[in-house]
Order: C-alpha cells, then sequence, then structure tokens
C-alpha cells in the first residue's frame, strides 16, 4: 500500500482552493473591465491592475489544469461510439453512450485480471437507436458486473419469466462473468399494469413483482388495495408461481374497519396465512370487541376465520412462530 502523508495532502488540497479562488477573483477582475467607472479606475492604475491580473492567471492554473483533465477523463470512461459494438450478445449500435468502469488493465487483490475498456461496460444509453435485449427494445441498460444483476429500460411491454411485464425498468440476475450472455439472464423484477388480478385480489395501480429463492413477491405501494372490504396500503403478496394462488398476503390498514365482530383501528397490520386473518394491534392501538363491548389491547394479534369468526388473540411477540417474516410488511 502507498503511504499517505496527511500534510502533503492538506498543502495539496489548501492550493487547489486558492487556485479556485484566484480564478473566481480573475473572472471577477475580467467583469469589472464592462463597467465604465471600474474600467476608467483600472486603466488609470493598469501597471498595477496588469501584475494583478497576470499573478491571478498564473495562480488558477492549477485549477483550470485539474479541471480540464477531470473533463478528459470524463470523456474517456463516457465515449460515444463512432461504429457498432458487439460484446458477446449485446450488440451496442454506433450512436450509443457508454460509461466504462476501467480504462487500462490492472489486477485485484487476489492477482485476478479486472475487465477493462468495453469489457468494463456499466452502462449504455440507447439515445439514437433503440438497443435489443432478449428480443426487447430497450432505451437504457445499466450493468453491476461484480454483483451480478443488470437493470434495463424496456419500451414496450413483454411477456418475462411467465409475468406480463409492463415497459420501464426490469431487472434481471446472472452468474459471475456471464453479463454478455443473455441466454444466463434470469428477470428478477418488474412491474405489471394497473388493474391485474393476482391471487383473487384486482391491484389498481402498477405491481411490482419480484423474485424470491423459492417464490415470487407481489408488491403495491402506490395505490391502495381493497380486500375484504378492507382498504390497504403497501400491500405485499407471496406467490409460488407467476399469477397463481397467493400463498400469503399481508398490508397495513387506511381507516378504521369492521371484521366480523371486531372493530379495528386505522394502520394496523392486517394479513392473510393459511387460510385465516390476522390483524396485529401496535402498542398504543386499541380494538372493539362489538359481542362484549370490550376493548382488545394493544400488542395483540386477533386471529380470525374468513368468516370473521374469532379463533383467538395472542400477544405479537408469541406469533413470532405463527406468523411468517415472509408476509410481514416494513
Amino acid at each position: 500500500m502507498i503511504p499517505v502523508s496527511m500534510p502533503a495532502m492538506l498543502l495539496g488540497y489548501m492550493i487547489y482552493l486558492f487556485s479556485e479562488v484566484f480564478l473566481w477573483l480573475l473572472i471577477a477582475c475580467l467583469l469589472a473591465l464592462l463597467v465604465p467607472r471600474c474600467r476608467r479606475y483600472m486603466l488609470a492604475r493598469r501597471w498595477r491592475f496588469g501584475v494583478l491580473v497576470v499573478l491571478l492567471a498564473a495562480g488558477s492554473g492549477l485549477y483550470v489544469q485539474f479541471t480540464y483533465e477531470q473533463w478528459q477523463d470524463w470523456r474517456a470512461h463516457n465515449p460515444r461510439l463512432e461504429h457498432e459494438q458487439v460484446l458477446g450478445d449485446l450488440v451496442l449500435p454506433a450512436g450509443t453512450q457508454v460509461h466504462l468502469r476501467n480504462l487500462e488493465p490492472f489486477n485485484d487483490l487476489s492477482g485476478d485480471p479486472v475487465p477493462y475498456g468495453m469489457q468494463s461496460l456499466e452502462q449504455a444509453d440507447f439515445e439514437r437507436t433503440p438497443g435489443h435485449i432478449l428480443g426487447m427494445p430497450v432505451r437504457r441498460l445499466e450493468l453491476a458486473q461484480g454483483h451480478g444483476f443488470a437493470t434495463v429500460e424496456t419500451l414496450s411491454a413483454h411477456a418475462l419469466a411467465g409475468w406480463k411485464c409492463e415497459p420501464g425498468e426490469v431487472e434481471f440476475g446472472f452468474p459471475f462473468g456471464a453479463h454478455f450472455t443473455f441466454s444466463e439472464w434470469k428477470m428478477r423484477r418488474c412491474t405489471l399494469a394497473p388493474g391485474t388480478q393476482l391471487g383473487g385480489i384486482v391491484w389498481p395501480g402498477p405491481v411490482r413483482v419480484f423474485a424470491n429463492t423459492t417464490s415470487w413477491q407481489a408488491r403495491s405501494e402506490e395505490s391502495p388495495v381493497r380486500v375484504l372490504g378492507i382498504e390497504l396500503r403497501s400491500l405485499i403478496m407471496i406467490l409460488d408461481r407467476p399469477y397463481g394462488e397467493g400463498r400469503s398476503w399481508g398490508g397495513y390498514s387506511n381507516q378504521p374497519f369492521a371484521f366480523g365482530p371486531v372493530h379495528y383501528p386505522a394502520d394496523i397490520q392486517v394479513s392473510h396465512y393459511q387460510g385465516q386473518m390476522l390483524f396485529s394491534l401496535p402498542p398504543d392501538a386499541h380494538a372493539q370487541d362489538r359481542r362484549t363491548g370490550t376493548p382488545i389491547e394493544g400488542g395483540q394479534t386477533v386471529v380470525q376465520s374468513m368468516q370473521g369468526e374469532v379463533l383467538g388473540i395472542h400477544s405479537n411477540r408469541s406469533m413470532g412462530v405463527y406468523f411468517p417474516d415472509e408476509i410481514i410488511v416494513r
């Protein structure tokens, strides 16, 4: 590791800072020449101000040089392709704006070579000619090679992994080294159209679906969803397969509501698991059992059948085994 001298770093930063100040002072002097009164004053003392301008110009040279080098480095990392480039299955048309992570070859800490040049592609903007990935016209591609996923912005709806994905962002995962091999890509996330029916529920707003290890997760956070007469926000559903039956779901109530003989306040967690309804009260909330008129204290979960029959009341803490993490909405 190259030793770092903190005093030298501080000195370099101070020189850079003063160089920037000198540039702004130089610009101020030049702008002052546009004001007649200031111009007459400066021309009457032209020797003094001439020396000042020369010193400011010399002092600001470091900042100008650094800015120019930064701009050159940005251009090198973000070229616009003059000719078509083919990287495995990825075709980049001429005119595509790309971002490259590394420009020169080097090895990582393990001694393995790191991709550079076009092989280190991180982003492609198809501004002039749409790109095509897995048969889809796309406007933008972002690659996280080290993390094994890619995000594309599609221009049309497509069927992917059994889902009818709307135009917009679609995320794929891939094994290490398969970033340009589309046959190895697996869809991980996309958005379904408003009005989609999943698990017997019609979702009025856009629905985002995510791939889990053994299942799919559908999530709606933009539009409330009405289920069994309860208006829910942040609804999450777990499905075994695309458009299959919902294994479980959970959300938060937007308004007070009644289910069976129990009246519940707003902002409580409502869930469905193994054919039963679970209503989890935060510590500062209370429900009302209308059969007896007695309150149900906060910090408890009321378990009811789908028909509304109260099956039990348990503390939220004791429901940890019964109430799986996969349907906890956070």
